[in-house]
């Protein structure tokens, strides 16, 4: 079985503000606001997994949130979002996964952890139907303090 073309979406949200330096007092560093700019997403119905495209930054390297993996470059930015086992995590049959119609996600980076909240809507029998999913890791690559978004409109 061959896997379908990537999807492209016509409109392109991106959730976030220019990069600013806002001061936190409990940690009196800098906390910023990063965008990455997410263009297209693909679905691999075979290995269910779906991959949400970033812009054309250089790689860096990769964080696994226990099957969902960021990708990060050089400049600390989350380029990429990769999960894996993709129908199980939203409890969604394979085929609906096709069918993305929205997609939204918040990273939020702290000096120990990046915690990365989800929400997708899918078209299944020509409803929307909305599902969300978290998960949270260990900031093993001390990426800087940030929150980071990306939202993506089919």
């Amino acid at each position: 079985m061959t896997n379908p073309p990537q999807q492209r979406c016509e409109d392109l949200i991106l959730k976030l503000q220019r990069p600013v330096s806002l001061k936190t007092q409990k940690r009196g560093g800098g906390r910023r606001r990063q965008e990455s700019l997410v263009t297209k997403y693909d679905y691999d119905l075979e290995n269910d997994s779906i991959f949400f495209y970033g812009s054309n930054k250089k790689y860096r390297s990769s964080i696994d949130l226990d099957g969902i993996i960021l990708d990060i470059s050089e400049d600390n930015q989350i380029m990429a979002i990769e999960i894996l086992d993709a129908s199980n995590r939203f409890n969604l049959a394979k085929e609906d996964l096709r069918n993305i119609k929205y997609f939204e996600a918040r990273i939020e980076v702290s000096e120990e952890n990046i915690r990365l909240t989800m929400k997708m809507s899918v078209n299944k029998r020509n409803k929307l139907v909305d599902k969300g999913l978290d998960a949270l890791g260990l900031n093993s690559m001390n990426l800087p303090i940030s929150t980071q978004g990306i939202a993506l409109s089919c």
